[in-house]
This record gives structure tokens, sequence and C-alpha cells, in this order.
């Protein structure tokens, strides 16, 4: 193959070999260009800009951190708070679906999860002993993916 294009490169006239070799000077010159650098250069500019964005999203969470740690903790207070409400808040916050949360009396409530793993749930009810809340009665029920179902009564200290 290379024999046939420096066979027809000779064929031609010395004014015809001047103007392709001037029009290869230019054309690789540009394709490299076209194909290598700016590619190379917007992948470049791309990275820079994620970087970027991901070293302000990093220095955000780090001010959002410090000011959680140095924020003092104010638990819900159980005996001023509806038990219902104080419960509910503390599954949301604990990343526990309650199926239902019911009143029963004044200073108990009746909670059901469905399909929750059970170290979490220990941990989240384990939890209410420093807001002065007992768990009364707990019933876990293993389901065969794993996780449990499980119903509790939550009662206030007397």
């Amino acid at each position: 193959m290379t024999a046939d294009i420096r066979d027809w490169f000779v064929a031609r006239s010395k004014r015809e070999q001047g103007l392709i070799v001037l029009m290869l000077a230019i054309a690789l010159p540009l394709l490299a260009w076209l194909l290598v650098v700016r590619p190379l250069s917007a992948a470049y500019d791309d990275a820079l800009q994620d970087h970027l964005a991901a070293v302000d999203r990093h220095g955000r969470v780090l001010v959002l951190a410090e000011s959680a740690r140095s924020a003092p903790s104010r638990p819900v207070e159980a005996s001023k708070a509806d038990l219902q409400l104080v419960v509910t808040e503390a599954a949301s916050q604990a990343g526990v679906t309650l199926q239902g949360a019911t009143a029963s009396g004044t200073d108990s409530v009746d909670v059901a999860v469905a399909g929750g793993r059970s170290i979490a749930l220990g941990q989240w009810l384990a939890q209410f002993e420093a807001r002065g809340i007992t768990v009364e009665q707990m019933t876990m029920t293993p389901l065969p993916d794993g996780t449990v179902n499980m119903s509790a009564r939550l009662a206030r200290r007397a």
C-alpha cells in the first residue's frame, strides 16, 4: 500500500507534490489538535470543575458537622411532650418506618414496624431509656428475607 501511495505521489508534477506536502503540513497538526488536544483539554476542564464542586461540598459538610457538634443537644422531654409524637419523631430520625403508632391511654403508645432490621430496631428502642420511656412489651417475628416484624408498647416511667 505504501508503494502504491509512493508511486501515485511520484507520478504527480513538482507543483502538485509541493501542494500535497503543504496540505499535509497544514492538515496533520490540525487533525492532531482536533482529535487529541481539544478532547483532552475538555476532559481536564470537566474533571477540574467536578473536583472544585466536590471540594465545595466537602467544605459545606465539614461546616455542618462542626455546627452540629458545637450545638447543644436538647432531647425532647418525654414527660412534657405527647408520647406518640416523641415516638414517631424518634422513628423518623432513626430511619425506622412505623406501620402504626397508636396511643393507648395518656402514658403509653403501641407501635408496629413491618420489615425492619432487628439490630436497628433494638437500638432504636434502647434510646428511649434516656428519655424516661420504657418498653413494657415487645414482640419480634422473623421474616424469610432476614428482617422482622415488631410490635411494642412504650410507656412513660411513673
